[in-house]
């Protein structure tokens, strides 16, 4: 059987509890717990059983998996936790989503884990996740200007040329439930490559991707890419 491994951040997670198979088993870090009971309790997911494990991941994700954490003694206290888990759960075939440090996490975990795909591959084509098809029918916009990375955080320049509420987390929300609230609330997003845009394709809402110079394209969503709903911050202009 297939058992994969969610260990990155959050918005990787909204993007996979939506596209794994129903006969997937996923095992999952206990830092993701909060927003897949989140996504219940607004009815955007139905209950899947997923074994939420805690791996001692503290961030957003696995240490192994940044560059800021990687050498960290936390990172070895981690690895050392999933090869246990393995060691105490054997008879799968383990996949984790992305290939990116895939032979490193092989090695200190002395195990054989799989990619789902590789990494730089759109992310949503890679699960067979469609285009939605879905149009602004409504007024009210909302702008999510934070990201996990600041360099992806949408600058005031942009924002103050968009007619729409920002809404910042500490200010407007400060919980998962409250932050997919105000998505269903609302008629169109602009957001960074985050995890409100993620939960805004979740939510079947239009939307609209920012993103610095350089930045790559390989997590934006099908809605997105299909429609040219995406622009750089040097490019934006304001229709």
């Amino acid at each position: 059987m297939r058992r994969v491994f969610l260990l990155r951040a959050y918005g990787d997670f909204a993007i996979a509890v939506q596209a794994l198979a129903p006969l997937d088993e996923i095992v999952a870090s206990l830092h993701l717990r909060p927003l897949y009971e989140a996504l219940i309790s607004r009815g955007c997911i139905s209950p899947r059983a997923i074994s939420f494990v805690d791996f001692g991941i503290k961030g957003s994700q696995l240490n192994l998996f940044t560059n800021r954490d990687f050498l960290r003694f936390d990172t070895f206290r981690q690895l050392s936790k999933i090869r246990e888990y393995i060691s105490a759960n054997p008879g799968y075939t383990d996949f984790v989503e992305q290939s990116a440090r895939l032979g490193l996490l092989n090695f200190c975990t002395s195990h054989s884990f799989q990619a789902l795909f590789e990494t730089g591959e759109p992310v949503y084509a890679a699960y067979g996740l469609p285009v939605q098809g879905v149009i602004k029918q409504g007024d009210k916009v909302l702008i999510f200007p934070d990201a996990r990375l600041q360099k992806r955080e949408i600058p005031y320049s942009i924002l103050a040329q968009i007619e729409g509420r920002v809404v910042r987390f500490g200010v407007d929300y400060t919980n998962f439930e409250e932050l997919i609230g105000l998505i269903q609330e609302a008629d169109y997003i602009y957001a960074a490559d985050s995890l409100p845009l993620h939960l805004a394709y979740l939510c079947r809402k239009p939307h609209y991707i920012l993103y610095p110079e350089g930045g790559k394209l390989d997590f934006f969503t099908p809605d997105a890419l299909a429609s040219g709903s995406y622009s750089t911050f040097n490019q934006f202009t304001y229709v």
